[in-house]
């Protein structure tokens, strides 16, 4: 967790950068309407929007790094405060309820299917041995550090178009752990550097997971599917550069532990 503070900083100061850059050279790519000035919102206003929207934050993270609570069950928790919060504030009908029920149904089914055709195809590749024969060849090429994190980055964007995040990890890092390890490298730092590699492919097409999330929650007929992978390529882009920036600078993801 501490090793990935310092890259996630660094991935949320790039997106911003990549948003402030398209909304100035590109405003038809972030809507391309001017702004109105509206009247600042008072103290109490800021606080009543987003003190519920900070302690869903502090529950479910604050759940997992103390370890009162594991990922699911901190799911679980911030979807029970914030159907509290929708109650409470009058947001939330009986109708708005089953509505939510079905849209969260729907969408779950969605990402099953595709995850279940993901660990399908990722079962094929290792009954049909092509992860050992890789691993030979790699072995056998002596390759540098340099080119065996071309080679790996290159493999795991590209599996990201076709896998989901854990079968490209399942695939990937046993493939070259043998080869990163005699070198002598952070295995904290591969780790993180894994992580960034394979969230890239959740928006890469065809089976960029986030985007298919995005798409089944938008009501929205006039926004298709390629509409929104298209989107989401600039930040695609954006987290490719930040972590050829984690590879060129192993220190950036070691600051804090070390």
């Amino acid at each position: 967790f501490l090793a990935g503070v310092v890259p996630g900083i660094l991935l949320a100061i790039a997106y911003v950068g990549a948003i402030f850059a398209m909304g100035r050279l590109t405003p038809g790519f972030v809507g391309g309407r001017s702004g109105e000035d509206l009247e600042p919102l008072s103290w109490g206003e800021i606080a009543e929007k987003t003190l519920p929207i900070l302690g869903l934050i502090l529950v479910v993270l604050g759940g997992i790094y103390t370890g009162w609570l594991t990922p699911v069950e901190a799911g679980a928790a911030g979807a029970l405060l914030g159907l509290v919060i929708a109650v409470v504030r009058r947001r939330m009908t009986l109708r708005g309820f089953w509505e939510a029920l079905l849209e969260t149904g729907h969408i779950t089914a969605a990402i099953l299917f595709l995850i279940t055709a993901a660990s399908i195809y990722s079962r094929m590749l290792g009954l049909a041995g092509l992860p050992n024969e890789l691993s030979d060849i790699l072995n056998e090429t002596q390759l540098g550090f340099v080119w065996i994190m071309v080679i790996y980055v290159a493999l795991m964007i590209f599996l990201g178009t076709l896998l989901d995040t854990a079968s490209i990890i399942l695939i990937m890092v046993p493939l070259f752990l043998p080869l990163v390890e005699p070198m002598g490298l952070s295995l904290v730092w591969f780790g993180i550097i894994t992580v960034v590699g394979a969230e890239i492919g959740l928006l890469t097409p065809p089976l960029g997971i986030s985007c298919f999330v995005i798409k089944a929650t938008l009501d929205d007929d006039r926004i298709k599917l390629k509409d929104v992978f298209l989107g989401a390529l600039p930040f695609a882009f954006v987290m490719l550069i930040v972590l050829i920036v984690l590879i060129r600078f192993p220190a950036l993801s070691l600051a804090i532990l070390n």
